[in-house]
């Protein structure tokens, strides 16, 4: 489904795009998002429902660009929608609606939604590590060249969204590479990196490894864990251990949900466990290959544990033994 011929026509017929990230965009979505902007011969202008993570808005500020809120922009006056690093219509309120584009043009690396259904074209990869990534090959295609400040907003965004390269393909870590290469603009990326993780996320860290349950299917390590809060921090810790397959059980409310991460190439998390476990159970799955959640209608936790383990030993065709 990653036609970036397809979408590199499709941009370069119009004269005004309008770019859309996720509401709380992270580093993915913004740093798609300017790398796009930044390259495209049209008008583009970038749009965040509803505001930006802190480092999101951090690569803003340091290329000096520009995002807009809905409010901010003539929505209607744009011909082309690119929705980037969002499956969903839900994601990218209120843009959605108040605006019927020429075309509307889907990049994104998370499970197809109702935006893909939607779509004149996509480029969807759910075995991509980023977005960023994907915006690299649209790139490509359109045969144009990325000046440097559009280069360090998407290494930005592919550095992140892998876990600093941890859950990158070989490919991508070349791309990265090559996004970097007598760039200017390398400081801005590494004061993006010169951050301390808070108290609290050291202690969900650490929790996550001191409660941690293993498993080894072949050569395949797999993780375990239950905690409270910070679950992307926790299945990070895991995954920094040296485990392919790190998930995290959690209690919320009247539900229960388990956040995975994934080494490239190892399972898809939505396709193979969370969307199984969501049609079993109710709720649904998502995210991409190597990084998702699964929001389960039922407390049983325990119940969902057993259930994640043998859905995961039918996809990687043995038997989980534990580690001791």
């Amino acid at each position: 489904m990653a036609d970036h011929t397809a979408v590199a026509a499709t941009l370069e017929g119009h004269d005004s795009c309008l770019l859309v990230v996720h509401a709380h965009a992270d580093l993915d979505a913004v740093g798609a998002a300017v790398g796009l902007a930044r390259t495209l011969d049209s008008d583009a202008r970038i749009v965040a429902p509803d505001g930006l993570k802190r480092r999101a808005r951090q690569l803003v500020e340091g290329l000096d660009e520009t995002v807009h809120t809905p409010d901010g922009v003539a929505v209607g006056d744009a011909d082309c929608l690119v929705v980037l690093d969002a499956p969903s219509s839900d994601r990218i309120e209120p843009v959605w609606g108040a605006m019927t584009p020429e075309s509307l043009v889907v990049i994104d690396h998370h499970e197809p939604d109702d935006l893909v259904e939607a779509s004149t074209v996509a480029a969807v990869d759910t075995t991509a590590g980023a977005t960023a990534a994907l915006v690299a090959d649209v790139i490509d295609a359109l045969d144009g060249t990325a000046g440097s400040k559009a280069r360090i907003a998407l290494a930005a965004g592919l550095f992140d969204d892998t876990s600093g390269l941890a859950g990158a393909s070989p490919e991508e870590i070349s791309r990265f590479g090559d996004l970097l290469a007598d760039n200017d603009h390398v400081d801005v990326l590494s004061a993006l990196l010169e951050h301390e993780r808070s108290f609290g996320q050291r202690v969900a860290a650490s929790k996550a490894v001191v409660r941690a349950t293993g498993y080894r299917a072949d050569r395949t390590l797999v993780l375990t864990t239950t905690i409270s809060s910070q679950q992307s921090v926790a299945a990070q810790a895991l995954r920094a251990t040296g485990a392919e397959i790190a998930l995290v059980f959690s209690e919320r409310d009247d539900q229960c949900w388990i956040v995975g991460r994934a080494e490239s190439g190892s399972i898809n998390l939505p396709e193979d466990l969370f969307e199984p476990l969501a049609e079993t159970f109710g709720g649904d799955g998502g995210g991409h290959a190597g990084a998702g959640v699964a929001k389960l209608e039922t407390t049983a936790l325990e119940t969902i544990r057993e259930e994640t383990l043998a859905q995961l030993e039918a996809t990687l065709g043995t038997a989980l033994s534990a580690l001791s």
